[in-house]
């Protein structure tokens, strides 16, 4: 191979700027009109309409509501996997924790509308392929960051798997409610039995 070619080969092609921000302005307003009326009862035609595209032009970037929803998710999960790092492991004190669920707080504030879709969603009967990608990413950031998180998932861990479960779900109910009401102080204590929840999991106290 030539040193041009070697060159030529190692290009990566440049993604066209005027595409990317149509992706991103589809990606928002489904995201929001997902979290306004719900993902069921959205349909791609709306999408298109609240983005000011034609529904030709949006099946161009995506081919359903699930890719959509998947882009979202993709989206959400690497800003959340920021976050998640910040948690000290692999066995934080009740104040570290409590500190962590207070950045945790201010990020579902600014991400509320992606957050609470995907938690509800997640927890269907009927999950979402996204969705369910979503929480199992969850899980394994949080299995890198807890030791007593990661044990809960090794095989035949039932019973430590479903107090994981508990502590987490607690948790994402607790942000979620935190955001809707504007941080008040039923809220705010209830951020505070969440933290103690997950305390009492790290602690092997459940």
């Amino acid at each position: 191979m030539t040193a041009a070619a070697s060159v030529q080969s190692n290009i990566v092609p440049l993604i066209n700027p005027r595409r990317a921000a149509t992706h991103a302005r589809i990606r928002e307003a489904a995201n929001a009109l997902f979290f306004e009326q719900g993902f069921a009862a959205t349909s791609m035609e709306e999408i298109a309409q609240a983005v000011g595209i034609r529904r030709s032009t949006l099946y161009l970037h995506f081919r359903d509501k699930d890719e959509v929803l998947a882009a979202i998710a993709e989206d959400h999960t690497a800003k959340l996997r920021q976050v998640v790092a910040r948690l000290p492991g692999p066995e934080p004190t009740r104040e570290e924790i409590a500190d962590w669920v207070d950045v945790m707080a201010l990020f579902v504030m600014s991400e509320r509308a992606a957050t609470e879709l995907l938690v509800s969603l997640s927890h269907l009967p009927k999950a979402p392929a996204a969705a369910k990608a979503f929480g199992e990413a969850y899980k394994d950031m949080l299995a890198g960051r807890l030791a007593a998180f990661r044990r809960a998932l090794q095989p035949g861990e039932h019973l430590a798997f479903a107090r994981a479960m508990a502590a987490v779900d607690g948790l994402g109910w607790a942000l979620c409610h935190h955001a809707r009401a504007g941080g008040d102080e039923v809220s705010k204590a209830r951020l505070t039995v969440a933290a103690d929840t997950l305390d009492r999991f790290v602690r092997g106290e459940m």
